[in-house]
């Protein structure tokens, strides 16, 4: 997954992988990926986005239904940054 797709930006930035070595420059790396796109929150400190108030405007409907999406957004990047073999390797940790 690119970062177009996670952000819906221009931006070109490749998704740190793990493939099970070198954890802690992969950890570093995927912080910095996650903060640059405003995930990192959503990830670290498990975020919650607050209920709509009553009669809300469009612009805040659509900026409330924008923050919902970026914790599924910062899940996607953490699935897409690891390798095949270790996506495997994780479902049976369930």
């Amino acid at each position: 997954m690119s970062a177009d797709m996670a952000t819906g930006s221009n931006a070109s930035l490749h998704i740190p992988q793990f493939s099970g070595e070198n954890y802690q420059i992969w950890v570093a790396k995927m912080r910095s990926y996650l903060k640059s796109f405003g995930l990192w929150e959503y990830v670290a400190e498990d975020k919650q986005v607050p209920a709509l108030r009553a009669n809300p405007t469009i612009a805040q409907i659509k900026q409330h239904e924008e923050e919902k999406m970026k914790r599924d957004k910062a899940v996607t990047c953490l699935h897409s940054a690891l390798t095949d073999s270790v996506s495997l390797a994780s479902c049976t940790w369930k």
